[in-house]
C-alpha cells in the first residue's frame, strides 16, 4: 500500500514538473505609446510647452527691442562731436535699459527652467499612474490567459512571436477610450 501511495505521489510530482509554465510577453513601450490616455497627456504637455515658448518669445521680442535701443545709443556715443557730458548723459540713459535686458534674460532662464522641471515632474507622475493602470490590465490579461508569467519583451533574449500579447493588451487598455480617440 505504501509503495502504491509513493508511486502515485511520484507520478503526480512528475506531472506537475512536466507541466510547462505558461509564459507570455508584452512590449510595454509600444503599449504605452498606443495608450489613449498617454496620447492625451502628451498633447497637454505639448500645449504647455508651446505656451511657455510663446511667453519666452514675447519676452525675447521685448529684449530685442531694448537691445536695438542700446545699439542706437552706442552709435550716438561714437559721434566725435559729442561732449563728455553728453556722452555721460547718454550712457546713464542706457543703464536702466541694460539692467532691464539682464532682468528679462534672467526671467527667461527662470521660466524655462521652472517649466522644464514642472513638465518633467508632471510627465513622470502621469506616466507612473498610466503604468499602474496598464499593470492592472496586464494582471487581468494574465488571469484570462491563465498565464504563469507575463514578461516585458525587452527582458527576453528570445521570445516566440506566438507568445506576444502586446496587441491584445493595446486593445484592452484602449477599450474604454472615448469615441473618436
Amino acid at each position: 500500500m505504501k509503495k502504491i501511495a509513493a508511486l502515485i505521489a511520484g507520478l503526480a510530482t512528475c506531472a506537475i514538473l512536466n507541466a510547462a509554465p505558461s509564459i507570455f510577453y508584452v512590449d510595454m513601450a509600444k503599449a504605452y505609446s498606443q495608450y489613449y490616455k498617454a496620447k492625451a497627456a502628451a498633447e497637454q504637455i505639448q500645449a504647455s510647452i508651446d505656451t511657455t515658448k510663446a511667453e519666452i518669445a514675447k519676452m525675447d521680442k521685448n529684449r530685442q527691442a531694448l537691445i536695438k535701443d542700446i545699439q542706437a545709443v552706442q552709435e550716438k556715443l561714437k559721434n566725435p562731436a559729442l561732449t563728455e557730458d553728453a556722452k555721460k548723459k547718454l550712457a546713464e540713459e542706457a543703464q536702466p535699459k541694460i539692467a532691464e535686458i539682464q532682468q528679462i534674460e534672467a526671467n527667461m532662464r527662470n521660466i524655462s527652467q521652472q517649466a522644464n522641471e514642472r513638465l518633467q515632474q508632471n510627465a513622470n507622475n502621469i506616466r507612473k499612474v498610466h503604468m499602474q493602470e496598464i499593470a492592472e490590465i496586464v494582471k487581468k490579461l494574465a488571469s484570462d490567459k491563465k498565464a504563469d508569467f507575463i514578461l516585458e519583451k525587452n527582458a527576453c533574449h528570445f521570445a516566440d512571436p506566438k507568445a506576444d500579447l502586446t496587441d491584445e493588451l493595446i486593445k484592452r487598455i484602449n477599450a474604454s477610450a472615448p469615441a473618436g480617440k
